[in-house]
This record gives C-alpha cells, structure tokens and sequence, in this order.
C-alpha cells in the first residue's frame, strides 16, 4: 500500500477561513474579468504585458499573462513550489503565490465517444524574485 506524500494540514482558524474566502473571490473576479475580454482583447493584453515563461521556459497562454497582470503585475518567470525545487531554487519564506489555471487531462476513456471537455485546476505560481538558490542542506532535504 503506497502512502501520501502530502502533510495533513491543520484545520484553518477563523481568520484564516476568512482570509482564504475573500482571496478566492478575489480570484473570481480577475478570473471573471478576463474571461470577460474578446479573445482579441486578451491577445493585446497579453501582448502589452509580454511574455511571461515558466521556470521550465514554457510560454504562458494570453489569458494566464493576463491572470498574472492582475495580480503581480511585474512577473517575468514564474513556477509552482516545486517547480522551484527542480531548479534549483526555493520560494522565500513568507512569499504568497498568484494564481493561474492550468489544464487538467480529459476525462474520456480509450473508445468512449466523449465531447472535447477541458477541464482546469487554480494553482499557485511564484514569481522568480519570490525565490532564491538551493542551499546545499535544502538540496539534500527535497531529495529524500
């Protein structure tokens, strides 16, 4: 039998559930704002922004730069914690990530005839300046 990974985490306070349920809705709202933008729009907005790369040098698609904007309006190479790690540097402590939606895979099995349904998951993302190198003794604590 395989174990989790994870660390359970502790139950929120209620400032913190507070605190949580006014950042989702804050995520809402871009995340309604942008989807209310022509795709033209949202090109133009992205390309005002520029391009904004993952920390495994993928380009971000218009409607993430824009998430982005909104939210960290300098990033430029943005990754997941562990992204970071695979690279070689850490989230500095006390760093809150932005969010953006990534692609989920679809739910069709081999043969079903199931319409194209793409779903997506919010995560979180830190910009390159919200990170630092490895040192030696956290290079050696993520590889076990």
């Amino acid at each position: 039998m395989a174990t989790s990974t994870r660390r359970s985490r502790k139950p929120m306070t209620p400032e913190q559930q507070a605190a949580y349920e006014e950042r989702r809705e804050q995520i809402r709202a871009v995340t309604k704002k942008i989807s209310d933008l022509s795709p033209e729009e949202r090109e133009d907005m992205a390309r005002e922004i520029g391009t904004i790369l993952t920390c495994e040098r993928r380009a971000l698609s218009p409607f993430n730069c824009c998430m982005l904007a909104f939210q960290r309006p300098d990033a430029t190479i943005v990754g997941g914690f562990r992204q970071w790690q695979q690279v070689g540097r850490k989230v500095k402590k006390g760093e809150r990530g932005c969010y953006i939606w990534i692609p989920l895979g679809d739910r069709s099995t081999p043969g079903e005839a199931v319409p194209d349904e793409r779903r997506f998951k919010l995560v979180a993302v830190f910009d390159v300046s919200q990170t630092e190198p490895l040192d030696a003794e956290d290079s050696d604590a993520t590889l076990s």
